[in-house]
């Protein structure tokens, strides 16, 4: 149980990788907080699983969103002592069709929902608390065909940094958990056969990921365990090496 109490916020915990950490924080005696945007029903239906007390309407697009759900979380458990910076978009297309509101949405959800959340939880998350930003594999690679959300995941990492710096102070942690290529329904139908050949050649692993294997290093930067590691990127993805 080496998150029993805690009081854990995933942003984005109603499908995929946020839903596979609240299971895995509800295993290890957490007070997982499971937030959404759309997908209420599958926010509900994650909480009952897992015993959750609190589920929370949260838009990271929506500063006075964030701010309503914190206070809610913070006047029910007195506290936040895990963010998770989930929540994301992308939308895949080539450098050259890729949309300036493409880009805007991307970066306005996996970039400044970040930043914003991250501030906005300041008020309330405990002295020796985590904050755990989800990257990509793409932020490291360049991509390929995802522009934006390259760009927001890599600016992501450096405001980890910038985020630690702040907090090291208060011996809060600042990291990110960098996934490589999840293995669902989204990359079989946006990969093509020539950039899936591009993947598995960085891979030492030949298979994509599944969001399950996620999980463990979501628990450690969640934990004590982790208590002198911050500013640092912890990338699962399956021994990717990107070459210069």
């Amino acid at each position: 149980m080496r998150l029993k109490n805690k009081v854990c916020v995933i942003t984005g915990s109603s499908s995929g990788i946020g839903a596979a950490i609240a299971k895995g924080y509800a295993k290890e005696g957490a007070k997982v907080v499971v937030t959404y945007n759309t997908q209420k029903d599958n926010a509900y239906k994650i909480a009952e699983d897992i015993g959750s007390e609190l589920v929370v309407y949260l838009d990271v697009r929506d500063r006075s969103s964030i701010k309503e759900a914190f206070k809610l979380i913070n006047d029910k458990y007195g506290c936040i002592n895990v963010l998770v910076n989930n929540a994301g978009i992308n939308r895949t297309a080539d450098f050259d069709k890729q949309t300036e509101e493409e880009w805007n949405e991307v970066i306005d959800v996996n970039l400044t929902g970040p930043f914003r959340c991250s501030q906005e939880v300041l008020p309330y998350i405990t002295d020796y608390g985590r904050i755990i930003n989800i990257g990509s594999l793409s932020g490291e690679y360049g991509g390929p065909r995802t522009p934006s959300y390259a760009a927001a995941k890599m600016g992501l990492m450096s405001l980890t940094h910038n985020v630690a710096r702040f907090l090291g102070k208060r011996n809060i942690c600042v990291n990110t958990l960098s996934p490589g290529v999840i293995g669902n329904e989204f990359t079989e139908k946006t990969m093509s056969p020539e950039v899936k050949e591009t993947a598995f050649s960085l891979m030492l692993i030949k298979r994509f990921a599944r969001v399950e294997e996620m999980v463990g290093a979501a628990i450690f930067l969640a934990s004590d365990e982790s208590s002198y590691m911050t500013a640092q990127t912890l990338s699962i993805n399956g021994g990717a090496w990107v070459k210069a």
